[in-house]
């Protein structure tokens, strides 16, 4: 067990099945390696055994985790259309990695903590970006995601042609009537309904910009 929950092994094969190379980096192995950490916000019952080997985690280094995995995989399958998907924490690497990397064709982040923040909202993606915002959440305020879609909608004429061909807004935002972490079965946070609408609107959005 290297780190990496049941819930991604599933999604790493759903997504397999479908026709796609995956690769899910073991990104928390830096905390602490061979264990399946979950999520912060659903630790508060297990003290801070589990959640201090995450705090140093660093994501400037996970990020180079990142790119060591889409540059290889860019190698791996035709055309080199590399696309991410992550939840959470994972999430906000994704839009980092749109932002930042000219190697990524497609990215979905499903309510990535810190994205909202005041330095991080405003940037802007090399890559269309499929973006799902909850209702309510601990890690990401009602204000904080309004600003953040109006940022976005505001610099969405800014965002054309930034890949041949490419027309229309990079991104894209989906917001559901669920709690942050709404895609998580088995949680509390759990919603089938949105998370459901969600995986159909990414398998969807991935199938359009990385299919040839």
């Amino acid at each position: 067990m290297p780190g990496l929950s049941q819930r991604i092994r599933a999604l790493v094969l759903e997504q397999a099945a479908r026709g796609y190379l995956v690769v899910a980096p073991s990104l928390f192995g830096r905390g602490r390696a061979g264990q399946d950490h979950g999520y912060k916000y659903q630790m508060a019952f297990s003290g801070e055994q589990l959640v201090k080997p995450l705090q140093p985690v660093d994501s400037s280094r996970a990020m180079l985790d990142v790119q060591t995995v889409v540059v290889w995989a860019q190698g791996q399958v035709a055309q080199g259309r590399v696309g991410l998907m992550g939840f959470c924490w994972g999430g906000l690497l994704a839009w980092q990695a749109a932002c930042t990397m000219p190697q990524v064709f497609a990215a979905a982040s499903f309510y990535g903590g810190g994205m909202t923040n005041p330095e991080v909202r405003s940037w802007r993606p090399m890559c269309p970006v499929l973006v799902h915002l909850p209702a309510k959440g601990l890690l990401m305020t009602q204000e904080a995601m309004d600003e953040f879609v109006t940022v976005q909608r505001d610099q969405f004429a800014a965002h054309h042609l930034a890949r041949p061909g490419q027309k229309g807004p990079m991104v894209h935002i989906e917001r559901y009537d669920a709690a942050y972490g709404f895609d998580h079965a088995g949680s509390r946070q759990h919603d089938p309904v949105a998370s459901q609408s969600a995986r159909l609107k990414t398998n969807s959005f991935f199938d359009k910009h990385l299919q040839f």
